[in-house]
C-alpha cells in the first residue's frame, strides 16, 4: 500500500510532514521510501508564490502538485475554506503515473502511522474508509443527508460517512475523482452554514461513490485523540483536535501532559529527534 499524505508547501504543513516521516521510517525502517509517496502542493492562496520544487530538508518521496485554483482554472476566490479541494485535485495529478492495480491510501497532513498498515486485498469498486467521523460529527447519515441526497443516483445504498484514511485502488479513485470535485465545487456554492462548506470534500467523495456504485466498507483504523479510545486496531492516528498536542499552539507543547500511548511516545520521539534543531 502506498500512503499518500496531502498537504501544502507552508509553514504550517513542513512539521506535519517531517513528523508523518519520521513516524514512517520508525514503522517501516528501511521500506517507508517504499510505501510513501507525499502530495505537496505548490501553494494555497493566489497571492503565494509558486513553490516548483520541495525547499525543506526532507527526503521524504514526492511529487509537487499545482494548487486546486491552478489545475481547475479557478476563477472564483480562493478563501480557506475552499482549499481542501487540494486533495482531489493532488490526487488527479498523481494519479497517471501509478498503476490501476496498486492500493494507495489518501490522507489528511495531520496524520501519521502508530503501527504498520493491515495487509487486505481491496477490489476495484470499494473504499475502505475510517467512519469515526461519521458518529463524531459528519452526520451524512442522519442530520446532513440533506446535503447529499440532491447527488444520489443509487438510493444512498453505496455511503457511509467515513473519511481518511481512504483506502482503494488508484483504479477506484480515478474512478470517483471528477465527480468528487464536482460535488465539492457545487457545495460551496449553496448557502450552506460554514461547516458543511469546510466538509465539501467529505460529501463530495459519499456523493461520487454513491453515483460509480462504489462501495464504503467501514474500518475502525484511526485514532483521533479526544474523540475516541485508542484501540490495537488503530493503526492511524489524526491529531485534528487533539489538547495535549495541539497542531494550533505548536510548537509550544507541555510533554508533561502526554499519556504513555504509542501515540504520544512517537510525538515525543520526533520531538527529542529535533531537539537543537530548529528546522520544525
Amino acid at each position: 500500500m502506498l500512503s499518500i499524505p496531502v498537504v501544502v508547501h507552508n509553514d504550517y504543513f513542513k512539521w506535519q510532514l517531517d513528523l508523518f516521516w519520521y513516524s514512517q521510517q520508525q514503522v517501516y525502517g528501511k521500506r517507508a521510501a517504499d510505501v510513501t509517496l507525499a502530495a505537496v502542493v505548490k501553494r494555497n492562496f493566489r497571492h503565494d508564490p509558486v513553490q516548483e520544487e520541495m525547499a525543506w530538508d526532507l527526503d521524504i518521496p514526492h511529487v509537487m502538485c499545482d494548487a486546486y485554483f491552478d489545475y481547475l482554472g479557478w476563477d472564483g476566490p480562493t478563501e480557506m475554506v475552499h482549499t481542501p479541494l487540494n486533495i482531489q485535485t493532488a490526487l488527479a495529478q498523481m494519479l497517471p503515473e501509478l498503476d490501476d492495480n496498486e492500493v494507495v491510501e489518501v490522507l489528511d497532513g495531520d496524520m501519521f502511522h502508530m503501527r504498520k498498515a493491515p495487509k487486505t486485498r481491496i477490489p476495484h469498486g470499494e473504499l475502505h474508509v475510517d467512519d469515526v467521523y461519521e458518529w463524531w460529527h459528519f452526520k451524512s447519515l442522519s442530520d446532513n443527508r440533506h446535503v447529499i441526497a440532491p447527488y444520489f443516483a443509487n438510493g444512498g445504498r453505496f455511503y457511509n460517512g467515513g473519511f481518511v484514511p481512504i483506502i482503494g485502488t488508484v483504479k477506484t479513485f480515478r474512478q470517483i475523482l471528477p465527480e468528487w470535485i464536482a460535488v465539492h465545487r457545487h457545495i460551496l456554492t449553496v448557502p450552506y452554514e460554514p461547516n458543511i462548506h469546510w466538509w465539501g470534500g467529505m460529501f463530495g467523495l459519499q456523493a461520487a461513490c454513491e453515483k460509480a456504485k462504489v462501495r464504503m466498507i467501514a474500518k475502525d483504523y484511526c485514532y483521533v485523540p479526544g474523540v475516541n479510545q485508542l484501540q490495537r486496531s488503530h493503526y492511524a492516528a489524526h491529531y485534528a483536535v487533539d489538547t495535549k498536542f495541539s497542531k494550533r499552539t505548536f510548537p509550544t507543547v507541555d510533554v508533561g501532559a502526554f499519556d504513555n500511548n504509542v501515540f504520544y511516545r512517537r510525538i515525543s520521539g520526533w520531538l527529542r529527534s529535533k531537539d537543537g534543531n530548529n528546522s520544525v
